[in-house]
């Protein structure tokens, strides 16, 4: 599930910092007009080419023209921007859109022109970011903190570069001249955008320290999906899973023997030439290659079957044998590969999903010892050896992956049998709880509950809450024959009323019989415990008993064990494998534990009501996994008695309070947000795998090739 972007903290002080940005904003249009009619000027100068003289001229009379529409209309697009990165709906908030960022299936979508603006503008990103760099690292501790954050989230700043070339990009589009102008101007202004950031960043950060701004701190956090080894800086623009994809890629290319002299061995004071890898691979050769425009392409798609392959088998998450299965599926990959391009372009494509399945099931292991792991690869490696150089087509993929999933389907069909009545199970504990707290709080506002000893209040707010809600599920209210469990209640209640019950004693004496036995035939419904039950009417029979003094005793016994809120039934913990929070109160939690404490699902409450714990152990990166950062069929581990379980996300109620956990061998686990919230940060809960392997080594494609495609448009055309 997708999770909703933490909201910022509005200010007096982050209104002013937007004007200012805005303002400056007529500054930086003035320096890139004035630097990028310099550039074209200069350039025109030294060329003799009298058609390239002409053109460039074009572009310049162009500009002249367009500037003063420019210069205005700049200042208030950022502030536009601005806005709506403070909104409910920013660019991107996550770390993974950085400025190199972009997608395998994107190069589809796109035109010539346009791959040249998307280069443009990730070239102008990288500039700015180089020119910047140290402005823009200190201008994210302050901005983050008067956002309201409190640790350093720089893909939420919405003073970043990326903003500012956005702006620029869209005023670029709307000036006047034909497309070819238009991106000659992209080619130069876009790049000079980074120069003139830095002193308006510079004049930012006076700003914040003017206003007495606390920078907060930078952490290392660990990206959901990223595995075991992959952990990205916070605090580094475009850190993500696919850079380091992309990285073990190029190792993979280098160690293959791909062809060398690139400038991933130059020395140079740009750090971009570092993320340049043999090969040289770049987008305008992807884009060919994927829309069909390359003739005669087939050392262009070795090369890329090549790196899509080094990008699976580079993932330390699957197991070595899984990984040579794969890395075996080579010249199968590359005979269908020539024949039949849409394996880059199509998703559902058969060897693209066999690879994906091939991966996602593997997850479900964490050694090769692990139970069920042999038979797993033996049915894995006897359906790969239908796949050879001679039998790599389409079809042929498919029928491979049909015999897999029947082999997949026998264990699955168990498993989901499992699941299925541990979610509803879960999911009939759920409304259980959402009528009972709602009925809870009705009787908590009658006049005449004041007067009630807390002990029956918090059994009637409690178990008995948990009866009346269950009878309106099973629509029992009101019907003939079915016990009236709000008469029951109100004779709880007059039972244990001092200035009512002693008064008739005899009425008391006749009453009792019949409302323990219509609790015990209430409570019975719902399989609440025996001996808690019994518990409850020995309090209750002291209460009778004992006038004042037994109130006085109850409520004393009452302080120690307070009523819960919420509660899951005996066969309903069992089906859902619910796991109980018998540690004690949650971190940064006050309250003692709680009067279920066999069944109980602390959290499974309105999440208005719920403590936001604090990591235990000062563990910051664990505590930035959520419940609404994983999808279902993420992978996790949990720590149970010293040792390591493989579990796969299968459910997540609507409001992120309760969740299922299943195995392989099909074993439930549920628990609440609070119980999650706990594990996590106690680091007995975390994720191995999130979202598709396939489509991310493809895309750790795409964002290599744009690597090099900047890399050699700054050097063909570095700005002055």
């Amino acid at each position: 599930m997708s999770p909703r972007p933490q909201p910022v903290l509005r200010s007096t002080r982050l209104d002013g910092l937007i004007r200012e940005a805005a303002r400056r904003g007529l500054d930086i249009m003035d320096g890139v007009l004035r630097q990028t009619r310099e550039t074209l000027q200069r350039q025109i100068d030294q060329t003799r080419d009298l058609i390239a003289r002409d053109a460039r001229a074009r572009v310049v009379s162009a500009l002249v023209q367009s500037a003063p529409e420019m210069r205005a209309r700049f200042p208030e697009t950022l502030q536009r921007i601005f806005e709506r990165e403070l909104g409910d709906s920013p660019a991107t908030t996550t770390l993974d859109a950085g400025p190199s960022s972009i997608k395998f299936d994107q190069l589809e979508l796109m035109d010539e022109q346009e791959v040249q603006t998307r280069i443009s503008a990730v070239s102008g990103l990288q500039q700015a970011l180089m020119d910047a760099e140290h402005e823009l690292t200190e201008l994210n501790t302050l901005v983050s903190a008067i956002l309201g954050f409190d640790q350093v989230r720089p893909e939420r700043n919405p003073f970043r570069p990326e903003v500012y070339v956005e702006a620029l990009q869209g005023l670029i589009s709307e000036m006047q001249g034909d497309s070819g102008v238009q991106t000659q101007c992209r080619q130069t202004m876009v790049p000079l955008l980074g120069k003139s950031l830095r002193p308006v960043y510079k004049d930012l950060l006076a700003y914040l320290k003017a206003q007495k701004v606390q920078p907060v701190r930078y952490v290392i956090q660990r990206a959901p999906g990223t595995g075991a080894g992959g952990v990205a800086g916070a605090g580094t623009v475009g850190a993500g899973p696919a850079s380091g994809s992309a990285a073990a890629m190029a190792g993979a290319m280098q160690s293959a023997g791909a062809s060398s002299g690139g400038p991933a061995g130059t020395s140079s004071q740009h750090a971009l030439v570092q993320q340049v890898y043999a090969g040289q691979l770049t987008v305008q050769q992807l884009h060919g290659l994927v829309s069909g425009a390359t003739p005669d392409a087939d050392q262009l798609v070795q090369e890329v079957v090549q790196l899509i392959l080094a990008g699976i088998t580079a993932d330390e998450r699957l197991l070595p044998p899984v990984r040579e299965l794969i890395a075996g599926l080579k010249p199968a990959l590359l005979q269908l590969a020539r024949s039949d391009l849409h394996f880059f372009s199509d998703k559902k494509h058969p060897a693209r999903l066999l690879l994906e399945e091939l991966a996602q099931h593997s997850f479900a292991y964490d050694s090769v010892e692990a139970e069920g792991f042999a038979d797993f690869f033996a049915d894995m490696q006897a359906a790969l050896a239908r796949l050879g150089p001679a039998t790599g087509a389409p079809e042929t993929f498919e029928r491979v992956l049909v015999r897999l999933r029947h082999f997949w389907s026998q264990a699955e069909q168990r498993r989901q049998v499992q699941q299925q009545a541990a979610v509803q199970a879960l999911k009939q504990a759920e409304k259980r709880n959402e009528l009972a707290v709602q009925i809870a709080a009705h009787i908590r506002k009658q006049p005449g509950t004041v007067l009630v000893p807390d002990l029956v209040v918090d059994f009637a707010c409690g178990p008995w809450a948990q009866v009346m809600a269950q009878a309106q599920i099973e629509g029992k209210v009101d019907q003939p024959g079915e016990p009236d469990h709000v008469a029951l209640l109100e004779d709880l209640f007059w039972s244990v009323r001092p200035d009512q019950a002693k008064h008739q004693p005899g009425q008391l004496v006749k009453l009792i019989p019949h409302l323990v036995q219509g609790l015990r035939q209430g409570l019975e419904r719902i399989h609440y415990p025996a001996d808690q039950l019994q518990q409850f009417l020995d309090q209750l029979f002291a209460l009778h008993q004992g006038g004042m003094d037994g109130v006085s005793a109850a409520r004393m016994h009452r302080a120690a064990q307070p009523a819960s809120k919420t509660w899951l039934a005996p066969e309903e913990a069992r089906d859902s494998g619910f796991m109980d929070d018998l540690d004690g109160p949650a971190a940064g939690d006050t309250a003692p534990p709680t009067d279920f404490p066999s069944t109980e699902p602390m959290g499974l409450v309105d999440r208005d009501h719920e403590t936001d714990p604090t990591p235990l152990g000062g563990n910051a990166a664990a505590a930035e996994l959520s419940l609404e950062q994983l999808q279902a069929g993420s992978w996790m581990e949990l720590q149970v008695d010293g040792h390591w379980l493989r579990l796969q996300l299968a459910w997540v109620n609507e409001p992120a309070t309760l969740c299922l956990f299943s195995s392989a061998n099909g074993s439930n686990h549920s628990m609440t947000r609070r119980m999650f919230d706990r594990l996590v940060a106690q680091g007995q809960l975390r994720v191995v795998a999130q979202g598709p392997v396939v489509e991310r080594a493809f895309d750790a494609v795409a964002e290599l090739a744009m690597r090099n495609s900047i890399y050699m448009d700054i050097q063909s055309d570095p700005p002055a």
